[in-house]
């Protein structure tokens, strides 16, 4: 089979690095107008050719460009033979977007969410392994033909993903609680620490913090795709704040605690 993987960056990289262990694939070609993506995913061997136009003879066409223009890559790619997926991180947007273009979702596009990442960015940065046990999340429509879904699970399972299917308003819910929010919070928190104050940081701090160096632009758009869903987490989490500073200001020990304890408890389970 063809790959063909639109978008070179990590996460772009990081699949035609991993794709090269799949011995049913044995062609991989990339598409990318960032001309220092191409030329390092080129030189790196993450792809055998740059091509302009899209291989007729693509079997899976991989989307990893930013959320924005995936809209676009899935109403060129509509009536194309092979199986269409991203790695979109906001689904609805996405999806709502096509069907408003088109009327529709095409039947050979399965949208797709690998839960795997960095604050990192660019194909030198993209790990074979990137996939290896991590969840990657199926959200196929009514018009996603299961033949198409059947392929999809099977190339990210040739990755080394674990995979899960659900329904986009649900994921989207979901990852604003357990991805956005987390990066919106290191953002907030990054403004909040005085320069002075930096030099002072430890293992926490990094651990809490390395995800404010991801790309600003990138995941502002993501929150405005994913706002109200967002806003909702964003407001369960102001809650909780809320109940530690009441307990903190009343000096009431037993229940600051046992908020800290029931955290903790989650953690450890996780």
């Amino acid at each position: 089979m063809k790959l063909l993987v639109i978008g070179t960056g990590m996460i772009g990289g990081a699949v035609a690095r991993a794709a090269r262990h799949v011995v049913t694939i044995d062609a991989i070609v990339g598409i990318d107008h960032h001309p220092a993506h191409a030329r390092t995913a080129l030189q790196l061997g993450l792809v055998d050719q740059m091509v302009d136009e899209v291989p007729t003879d693509a079997s899976i066409i991989v989307i990893a460009t930013p959320n924005e223009h995936i809209p676009g890559w899935i109403q060129r790619l509509q009536r194309h033979q092979g199986v269409v997926v991203d790695v979109g991180s906001v689904k609805g947007f996405i999806v709502d977007t096509v069907r408003a273009q088109l009327g529709r979702l095409p039947a050979n596009y399965v949208p797709c969410h690998p839960l795997a990442g960095s604050e990192k960015h660019g194909p030198e940065h993209a790990p074979a392994d990137l996939f290896r046990n991590r969840l990657l999340i199926l959200t196929p429509a009514a018009e996603t033909s299961a033949a198409a879904v059947l392929v999809a699970r099977q190339f990210w399972s040739d990755l080394g993903a674990q995979l899960h299917v659900m329904n986009v308003v649900d994921h989207d819910i979901t990852l604003a609680a357990t991805s956005h929010l987390p990066h919106l919070l290191a953002f907030a928190f990054m403004r909040a620490i005085a320069d002075e104050e930096l030099r002072f940081s430890g293992g926490g701090f990094a651990d809490f913090t390395r995800i404010a160096a991801s790309n600003p632009e990138l995941w502002w758009k993501i929150f405005r795709f994913n706002q109200a869903p967002l806003l909702r987490a964003l407001a369960a989490f102001n809650e909780e704040v809320l109940a530690l500073k009441e307990a903190l200001e009343a000096g009431d020990d037993a229940r600051g605690i046992a908020l800290l304890d029931e955290a903790a408890n989650r953690r450890r389970q996780l």
